[in-house]
């Protein structure tokens, strides 16, 4: 986890000061990005630790987030949807994190984590839904 987090970092910061405007980078972070998330929560949805709503809201954003990339051929960049990864990836690591250290809270941290994620994807959602609608994508 540690490793895919810097190494997102260090490809985000290379890429800006590059300047470097490459669709399919950002779709390609975004897929790495999601099938890392998307796989952490799905044992742990198999291992009965998070609900299964949290499974579908980062689906249904990998969904949105597509059909606007692959469909429409287009990159919609909105300001929450940014930092959906990195604070999926930042919870992820908390909860490790809890689990081993902090037995105590680890259910409290985890319940914590899962609400401040489930914001963001539900936020990012509604934003990449409203960008197609503004922006006529659906056609």
């Amino acid at each position: 986890m540690l490793l895919i987090s810097i190494s997102d970092l260090i490809d985000g910061r290379v890429a800006r000061s590059r300047e470097n405007k490459c669709k399919g980078g950002d779709i390609f972070d975004f897929a790495a990005d999601f099938l890392v998330i998307f796989s952490i929560f799905m044992l742990w949805y198999l291992e009965q630790k998070v609900s299964l709503y949290i499974v579908f809201l980062i689906l249904f954003s990998f969904i949105a987030f597509s059909y606007i990339a692959f469909v429409k051929k287009r990159v919609v960049k909105n300001k929450i949807g940014q930092y959906v990864g990195a604070v999926c990836f930042s919870g992820i690591i908390v909860i490790f994190l809890a689990r081993l250290y902090f037995e105590k809270i680890y259910l409290d941290l985890t319940n914590l984590v899962l609400v401040i994620i489930s914001i963001y994807l539900i936020i990012s959602i509604v934003e990449n839904i409203w960008n197609v609608i503004k922006k006529d994508y659906f056609f």
